[in-house]
């Protein structure tokens, strides 16, 4: 194998790697658990209170936030908001909130889905910025 050929092959497997750590996920800025109320049926729907512990993965204080439920398969379907809340930077917080949803999407989490939740803030720079929360 020639030389020139030798450092091609290198170079094209550097930018290979390169490429896959470019698209690797990296570390949700958010993370955390819920728990579910006992829910009081209305209908078609359910009325929950949901309890979350989040801690901001960030080295930022977040002031004023949002907290979203989204429908997991169309994110711009709500369910409710839970807003000016505050979470410190590399700290647990604990929030609560009382959301109606779909029987259907009660029972997807009672079999193992987690809920879809976002946090909307602005950071430092800011810049409105929206994220799902990692369960």
């Amino acid at each position: 194998m020639s030389f020139a050929k030798r450092n091609l092959k290198v170079l094209m497997m550097v930018v290979a790697l390169l490429a896959m750590l470019a698209c690797a996920p990296g570390a949700s800025d958010f993370t955390g658990s819920y728990s579910l109320g006992t829910p009081s049926p209305s209908g078609q729907n359910v009325q929950i209170n949901i309890s979350l512990s989040l801690v901001n993965n960030t080295s930022s204080s977040i002031r004023n936030a949002t907290i979203t439920l989204h429908d997991p398969n169309a994110a711009r379907v709500t369910y409710g908001e839970l807003n000016g809340i505050s979470l410190p930077a590399n700290t647990q917080a604990d929030v609560n909130g009382v959301f109606t949803v779909p029987q259907s999407l009660y029972e997807a989490w009672q079999t193992g889905s987690a809920p879809a939740i976002s946090v909307a803030y602005t950071n430092t720079r800011g810049k409105q910025v929206r994220t799902f929360i990692e369960f």
